[in-house]
């Protein structure tokens, strides 16, 4: 009498325990310095948490009991970061502070935050760790743009208001950039497309969650009912957004669609719903192939996992692929559109030399 498929999958995982303790056998036997079961223990159900998203966390009860209280100060310093390659990698710096100034850039590695290693900690760690009291101080470890080398700097947490929305020089261009979507961001983006030329939505660092104020902006770009979907363990949600009757209507004849690796979440949905959109460009890199949302959810133990429950789509998960292929820097951005517009616009010069 044959298996059914649900006892194969038990035995497979009985299977997997057991090489977790012949593991768990061997390193105690035979590692030279003394093993601590705990801390194998806990790396294990990091392991568990972090290996199926690498945007998850897994965060023991002792060390949330010491970071849940930076989560309600206001102190920041000015960047956002992810995990990646194991340590925290900077994907935002808010202009005009001192992140900014000390030559923290995107794409900067932070090694060490107040001497702790990044590559030891969750990522819901990191970001707590970014967060205190306003006033006090914080050290970073990372490499150093300006000075070439490996640098530690102490900041300053600060009350920081960073703008939803702004429009950035890019060279000779101007960048409608967007931080984060809201429900009036129509009305900004419509103003800066009525006078810019040519118009360029720059989500190369947009890693917001607002999916549903998101669609508000691609349905006013496209001019009709846009469509998403949430899908969670077991169910498909759809969410949509259409023009509004009395919005005005997009009439840019030419956008261009800034990305880059750092463009997640909400920005990455919607990349993929204006790629290959009449009139709309993608300029710059893959994107990231993630847009997610999450929950902090307690264990049985008293540990805390912070899990990625809904999964939203249109996404391409090995990133999406733009239709003209730059690197993430300014004048390297600028230069591709500039060509672009003029193969597109030989006379706009008036000379030969433009075209």
């Amino acid at each position: 009498m044959g298996i059914s498929n649900r006892e194969k999958k038990q035995a497979n995982a009985y299977d997997a325990f057991g090489v977790f303790a012949r593991v768990y056998n061997i390193v105690k036997a035979r590692y030279v310095e003394p093993v601590d079961d705990v801390r194998i223990m806990e790396g294990a159900y990091r392991g568990a948490v972090e290996s199926v998203f690498d945007q998850n966390s897994y965060i023991p009860a002792d060390i949330m009991a010491k970071i849940q209280p930076r989560l309600t100060e206001k102190g920041r310093i000015g960047i956002r970061v992810i995990k990646r390659g194991g340590y925290a990698q900077v994907v935002h710096v808010e202009p005009g502070t001192e992140a900014e100034k000390a030559g923290i850039v995107a794409g900067t590695i932070i090694q060490k935050i107040n001497g702790k290693y990044t590559w030891d900690l969750s990522l819901f760690s990191i970001k707590a760790m970014l967060m205190g009291q306003v006033g006090k101080p914080v050290t970073l470890t990372y490499y150093s743009m300006n000075k070439d080398k490996d640098d530690d700097h102490t900041f300053q947490y600060k009350e920081l208001s960073p703008a939803a929305v702004s429009v950035s020089p890019l060279e000779k261009l101007s960048a409608f950039r967007v931080d984060s979507f809201s429900a009036d961001i129509v009305t900004p983006f419509d103003e800066y497309t009525t006078t810019a030329k040519p118009a360029i939505l720059d989500l190369r660092y947009t890693q917001d969650r607002n999916y549903k104020e998101m669609l508000t902006l691609a349905a006013f770009i496209i001019g009709k009912k846009v469509t998403a979907t949430a899908r969670r363990k077991g169910e498909t949600n759809t969410i949509s957004a259409r023009p509004g009757e009395n919005s005005p209507k997009f009439a840019h004849p030419r956008l261009f669609v800034l990305t880059s690796g750092f463009t997640m979440n909400a920005g990455a949905v919607l990349a993929n719903l204006l790629k290959d959109q009449p009139g709309i460009t993608l300029v710059g890199t893959r994107t990231s192939g993630k847009a997610f949302d999450t929950e902090v959810l307690q264990l049985d133990d008293g540990a805390y996992v912070e899990l990625a429950t809904v999964f939203y789509s249109p996404i391409t998960k090995k990133g999406l692929k733009p239709n003209v292929r730059s690197y993430i820097d300014d004048s390297e951005v600028a230069d591709k559109i500039m060509n672009l517009m003029k193969k597109e616009n030989p006379k706009s010069n008036g000379n030969k030399t433009a075209a």
